[in-house]
């Protein structure tokens, strides 16, 4: 049977606007195009994103759970497994892997894979590793998105190795000189003002402490030119927001620093911005530096996960995570120096266009899919 035929469940914890649950998206929607049937199914409710998944023409199921060891929400999840009859079953969490597992195992025995996006900052979920080991042994296959979080994941589940890396992919944010006047206005953006972006949930393992720490830095080194710093993203950890917030009070950062919260239109805002940082202490492979590059916007990211390779050969800065003067400095090459900006923006843009399409990824997760469902 072509893949085309053939119905794949995507399933995570919840459809939060992060970079895994937009890759979900993505991904969904573009195996739909290809005349395969997916399904997202969500353990919690249908979020920020299940209307962009509806929008797309794909089935969303949230089963609605809202606390550990649901076993009711197991049973929900096997019923509906056994409606959609799907051939393949793709999780993209941790915490949904136990769930699919038992529930493939009682209700529907089909192939399950599993996608590692994060690189494990906080060591996954100790208390509930064994449980993760257990469920693990039954994977028909193992992908990630960065060599590092697929080795990392293989150590936490105790696998001996063996996994495939199919890089995330995103759709064409190319934007227009239209689109960033109005998004700049509706930031309050003057026009000789530059814009740095930062992007992600808020929790502390994405380092906005050292970007604002790194923002006072510059401010001092450049008081003549003004700039101002865009942090989207969800207070996913209210106690580090809440340090986040006070240590932009103590530097005076109110006026320099401002957080947009959750931001439904990123790609108005990639078309606001001057240039991206990212300040992350881990990551797998960040959605929102691909969209970026896409964007063509020019960067300045952390030394972890695939972010190095990612950047490489003049696509974009690279400095270590957790210290804010060199993340400094390279925010102050950028703000200074516009033909850099010019530079480190083509190259981005064209690499993104070969090697991160939404095409690419799916055609990777499709000759998985393809591989294990025909075993």
């Amino acid at each position: 049977m072509p893949l085309s035929d053939r119905r794949i469940a995507l399933v995570l914890s919840e459809l939060r606007a992060g970079g895994a649950e937009w890759v979900v998206v993505h991904l969904a929607a573009e195996l739909a195009r290809r005349g395969a049937a997916p399904i997202v199914v969500s353990l919690g409710g249908k979020g920020e994103l299940g209307g962009a998944l509806e929008t797309a023409g794909v089935p969303v199921a949230a089963l609605e759970s809202c606390r550990g060891y649901d076993l009711p929400a197991m049973v929900r999840l096997g019923r509906l497994l056994r409606r959609f009859r799907p051939h393949v079953l793709n999780v993209h969490d941790l915490p949904s892997l136990p769930y699919v597992m038992l529930a493939a195992k009682l209700f529907w025995r089909r192939p399950v894979v599993f996608t590692a996006h994060g690189a494990l900052y906080t060591g996954g979920f100790p208390r509930h590793r064994r449980y993760h080991r257990l469920a693990a042994r039954g994977l028909a296959a193992l992908t990630a998105v960065s060599e590092e979080a697929g080795m990392r994941h293989c150590e936490y589940f105790g696998l001996p190795g063996g996994f495939e890396v199919i890089v995330n992919g995103v759709p064409d944010l190319l934007p227009d000189p239209s689109q960033r006047r109005a998004a700049r206005e509706r930031l309050g953006l003057a026009e000789e003002q530059f814009a740095f972006l930062a992007a992600g949930n808020i929790r502390p393992e994405k380092g906005f402490d050292d970007l604002v720490e790194a923002a006072a830095l510059l401010r001092r080194a450049c008081p003549e030119r003004p700039f101002t710093v865009l942090i989207a993203g969800t207070a996913a950890d209210a106690a580090y927001y809440e340090q986040v917030l006070a240590l932009r009070e103590r530097l005076g950062m109110q006026g320099v620093v401002k957080l947009l919260g959750f931001e439904a239109d990123m790609q108005a805002l990639y078309a606001a911005a001057d240039a991206f940082v990212l300040s992350s202490r881990c990551e797998g492979l960040p959605l929102v530096v691909l969209e970026c590059m896409m964007a063509a916007r020019p960067l300045v990211g952390t030394r972890v996960g695939a972010v190095p390779d990612v950047l490489d050969h003049g696509a974009g800065l690279v400095v270590p995570p957790a210290a804010p003067e060199p993340l400094a400095g390279a925010m102050r090459q950028l703000l200074l120096d516009p033909a850099l900006c010019r530079r480190l923006a083509e190259a981005a843009r064209q690499k993104a266009v070969e090697r991160y399409s939404v095409r690419a990824m799916t055609d990777g997760y499709m000759a998985v899919f393809e591989r294990v469902a025909s075993c």
